[in-house]
């Protein structure tokens, strides 16, 4: 990494811990002294049982990795899956929408022996799986709670519904993109050309081309998919419960914080969180510091209450994200199969 990239990484850094720390502020200043005071009294063991399940988390984004990378290394190991998932998990966190964490997983990739070409296609049908298990864990809860999130989060549910259906629009484009060439040629003999002619796209066969290449890429790791049942079903019950596991963690910090919750709400949490995530998924800061934070009291506020959203955001914020950066920043400066020199 050079180092006018490791300046930008570190200006990222320090504008997520302003803004995480100014909304956190914002949100706790009218009831500070309660809310200190529920966080001295939080009980260690749901503390503890909410770090597990991130660790747990952890694991299981290494498995998926590890599972894709012995396709094309036959001696791929877990240690490497799990490594290459954290720091990912580390350079998503840093940069705007996400987009350094899969630069930085090709790069590792190719330090543990795996070519570009191969692991820019693990890495796609690792997107292809998450993308599609994200959609329909996401239209499951939609459709089971539509009338009571409607009413409650009136505003919020439908910036929900806009997020679950551009997340929905992506896949299903990709997948009816690469299944028919018809529509391929008619997003771009006519919706790209349109675009064109109002200068919305300012290369039209530069687009195009980008166009038909990630189709075609897109395809052929369908097809890989398609090959290999075996994979393709791991990989989705790994991203299912991973899902599960992210979206919970607010309820395990409300017990921590002896909130009255029962195991019956358990599923609302999941809902709630899956919202916040959704709703937050296009905020173009790392991290989506700031709106993440904001969101979750917007949404959460209705059921913890006013010192209950800010200290509960304050525990799933700090497991759900900072663990990953501190964990996933450690990792990669450390490894040795990273940064052995040639």
């Amino acid at each position: 990494m050079d180092k006018k990239s490791n300046k930008k990484y570190v200006f990222n850094i320090l504008l997520i811990l302003i803004l995480g720390a100014a909304v956190i502020y914002l949100t706790m200043k009218d009831d500070l002294q309660a809310s200190l005071k529920a966080l001295m009294s939080a009980s260690p063991m749901w503390i503890l049982f909410s770090f597990i399940l991130m660790g747990v988390y952890f694991v299981l984004d290494g498995l998926n990795l590890y599972t894709f990378g012995r396709l094309y290394k036959k001696d791929y190991r877990y240690k490497q899956g799990f490594v290459n998932a954290i720091s990912g998990t580390f350079f998503n966190g840093i940069t705007p929408f996400s987009s350094g964490g899969q630069f930085a997983q090709v790069y590792i990739f190719n330090r543990q022996g795996i070519q570009p070409t191969n692991s820019a296609s693990i890495l796609l049908m690792a997107f292809i799986v998450y993308q599609s298990i994200l959609v329909l864990f996401t239209a499951v809860i939609m459709i089971f709670k539509y009338s009571i999130y409607s009413s409650i989060y009136s505003e919020f549910f439908s910036l929900a519904i806009i997020g679950f259906l551009i997340n929905f629009f992506v896949i299903a484009g990709l997948f009816l993109g690469a299944k028919s060439k018809k529509l391929q040629n008619f997003i771009c003999n006519n919706i790209i050309k349109f675009l064109s002619k109002i200068r919305i796209v300012k290369n039209y066969t530069d687009t195009v081309f980008k166009i038909s290449k990630s189709l075609e890429n897109f395809r052929e790791e369908l097809n890989i998919l398609q090959r290999n049942k075996n994979i393709l079903i791991k990989s989705s019950i790994i991203n299912l419960f991973k899902l599960i596991i992210i979206y919970s963690i607010p309820f395990f910090a409300a017990k921590a914080l002896h909130i009255d919750v029962s195991i019956k709400q358990l599923p609302n949490f999941i809902g709630i969180c899956s919202f916040v995530y959704m709703i937050t998924a296009f905020v173009p800061i790392p991290g989506a510091s700031g709106g993440s934070e904001g969101v979750y009291f917007m949404l959460f506020s209705p059921l913890l209450g006013a010192v209950g959203t800010p200290t509960t955001m304050l525990i799933w914020r700090f497991i759900t994200y900072y663990l990953g950066l501190i964990i996933g920043g450690l990792i990669f400066a450390v490894n040795k199969e990273i940064n052995r020199t040639e």
